[in-house]
């Protein structure tokens, strides 16, 4: 196996031997001069093939033990899914984990109206997703809450491309286009939509809009964090005011307070990220 460029110390990209790109992770891969030809590949411990390229600064800011986490619920979700997963699931997995963790370390509680929707519609991966929270618990030493599983759940059906109707799918970007025109005009930023940060940030918009289908409204569990939310950035609250009432608009939905406050998570956690760059 040819190493080509060091991502770093412990990743590395690499081609096999039909020439097929792969990150591979294993202790030291990206310490030696490259491009090398590695010929101990015991000291490979995972390999993931067609990943976004803009998923792989997750590599720079996600603890490899979280990757290692994301890859062994993957690992259960292939042994039960007959679909075939999207090759970014592990990151795009391992990214919900590692922002799980800091809002569970934060006292900021998601909950989730889809539940009862999920745990009957998509049985498999609710049960993927039930596991999975032991799993990490065992594993990081974080105790998830129960909706978690949810979320794990509706992960796995996202990453089963082949869900989405072409129809879903044309909405679904007629939305996200016009919620980040609406981004980009109130805080007069570029938002530059081959980056990772934006991928990140279209992941979270459309888990966030599988929650319509539940056709409920919910009352939020953060109440002291909404306003607290409020007072500290209030630019991106006026922001997700708009949003909210674009959302009410165009496909007659009106946000609780809790999805509100999910979106200025994200919406905030995108800003902040665009400018950095």
């Amino acid at each position: 196996m040819l190493v080509i460029k060091k991502i770093n110390n412990n990743v590395a990209i690499c081609r096999d031997s039909k020439q097929h790109e792969l990150i591979a992770f294993g202790k030291g891969i990206g310490f030696p001069e490259i491009p090398y030809e590695l010929e101990d590949l015991s000291i490979i411990r995972r390999t993931y093939y067609g990943v976004d390229d803009n998923y792989l600064n997750l590599i720079h800011s996600v603890p490899e033990e979280i990757f290692e986490v994301a890859s062994e619920v993957v690992d259960l979700a292939i042994a039960k899914i007959d679909s075939e997963l999207s090759p970014n699931i592990v990151f795009t997995l391992a990214d919900h984990i590692h922002f799980a963790v800091e809002r569970i370390r934060k006292n900021i509680n998601i909950s989730n109206p889809l539940q009862y929707e999920v745990q009957h519609m998509y049985e498999t991966e609710y049960e993927i997703g039930m596991q999975a929270i032991q799993l990490m618990k065992k594993r990081l030493n974080v105790f998830f809450p129960k909706a978690e599983a949810t979320n794990l759940a509706l992960h796995l059906v996202n990453a089963q491309e082949k869900l989405m109707t072409s129809a879903d799918q044309v909405n679904s970007e007629e939305i996200l286009h016009d919620i980040t025109d609406l981004i980009s005009q109130h805080f007069n930023m570029y938002i530059d939509k081959n980056s990772f940060n934006y991928a990140r940030f279209v992941s979270h918009i459309q888990y966030l809009l599988k929650r319509k289908e539940a056709k409920q409204s919910i009352d939020t569990l953060n109440k002291k964090m909404f306003e607290s939310m409020i007072e500290e950035y209030p630019k991106t609250y006026t922001c997700v005011g708009k949003i909210s009432d674009y959302l009410a608009d165009s496909i007659d939905w009106t946000l609780s307070q809790e999805e509100e406050l999910y979106l200025m998570l994200h919406v905030n956690r995108l800003c902040v990220r665009e400018d950095a760059e």
